[in-house]
């Protein structure tokens, strides 16, 4: 390629090993630039084409430890590690190499055990923009931090899966209130409606108060049914089971990893919604640690121009494939 041959017959490769057919096979997907070999890739939708880093074998073992662990990664199962890795790099058996990599993790093994799963039926939201409609919910106690912090307070959009989570030292009424408006309403703007279970907090009188002066439509979860605010019960349980891998021995710094998590899960692909929670409210990818070192995101903006020239038709796409996709 780096001399612009012509494809090899299949006589100069047929005595080579299955990875370098495979290769061969692909060879029109393949070209050089700025002296890596790299690999046309299409997106599932087939709206997209961006060039994928070829990996030597000799490398693999760095690019998923890059991007299965720490804040590239945060230790996310196998899916979300693929799709990850598939945005930026490709070789031969990548999947069979993902699968077997998060299998042996020990700090993934660790905290894995025989998980016995109900499966009640999942409400559908029908949200059409981002910040429209937010769940929010409290989860704890757990050991205070050295920070003096005891629970932690996610707040969730429906149409993007954008988390929020702020580590707070009490859930009364008044913290749970101030932390929305200011972290989250001055940031985002104000949602049409608020999503919550039936917990004293959002039930009491400052937080009515609030949503009122707001202006913002306030519902919550029917007794004894948490399925109704399923997506951020599975955000909860993604979160704790991560900061179990990596919290200290006296756990007291539960806090401080649950930022660098953030960054992980916004930039990996969401089930619901087959984009990145980054992608559905920016309309573009988050730039990792790792893609420090290995390179910058594939779909990165050419110059500003560019970029502000496709922002207002690109975010139109990716509204319009959310809502067909469902929440």
């Amino acid at each position: 390629m780096k001399a612009s041959a012509p494809k090899p017959k299949w006589s100069d490769v047929s005595a080579m090993s299955s990875t370098t057919k495979s290769y061969w096979v692909q060879w029109d997907s393949l070209l050089i630039q700025d002296g890596v070999l790299c690999r046309k890739w299409e997106n599932g939708r087939g709206d997209s084409c961006h060039l994928q880093m070829v990996v030597p074998k000799a490398k693999v073992l760095y690019v998923l430890q890059l991007y299965h662990s720490g804040c590239s990664g945060g230790n996310l199962g196998v899916k979300r590690t693929l799709l990850k890795i598939r945005e930026r790099f490709y070789w031969v058996h990548c999947r069979d190499d993902v699968e077997d990599w998060c299998r042996k993790c020990k700090s993934c093994a660790a905290v894995k055990g025989p998980q016995i799963r109900s499966r009640g039926a999942l409400k559908l939201y029908n949200v059409g923009a981002p910040w429209e409609r937010i769940a929010i919910d409290v989860a704890g106690p757990f050991p205070e931090s050295e920070s003096g912090n005891k629970y932690f307070m996610v707040v969730m959009d429906y149409f993007t899966k954008w988390p929020e989570v702020f580590a707070i030292a009490n859930q009364e009424a008044s913290t749970v209130a101030d932390k929305l408006v200011h972290e989250v309403f001055c940031r985002f703007g104000v949602p049409l409606e608020i999503h919550s279970d039936q917990g004293r907090n959002f039930e009491s009188q400052i937080f009515q108060e609030t949503c009122r002066v707001m202006g913002t439509h306030k519902t919550r979860t029917t007794s004894y049914h948490p399925q109704s605010d399923g997506m951020v019960e599975l955000f909860n349980q993604t979160l704790e089971r991560y900061l179990a891998k990596v919290v200290g021995k006296r756990q007291r710094d539960w806090d401080r990893h649950i930022q660098p998590f953030l960054l992980s899960y916004r930039s990996a692909v969401h089930e619901s919604t087959s984009v990145t929670p980054a992608f559905a409210n920016f309309g573009r990818e988050l730039r990792l640690p790792a893609d420090l070192i290995t390179g910058i995101p594939p779909d990165a903006p050419r110059s500003i121009t560019d970029y502000a020239h496709d922002l207002r038709n690109k975010m139109n796409d990716i509204y319009e494939h959310v809502r067909q996709t469902g929440q």
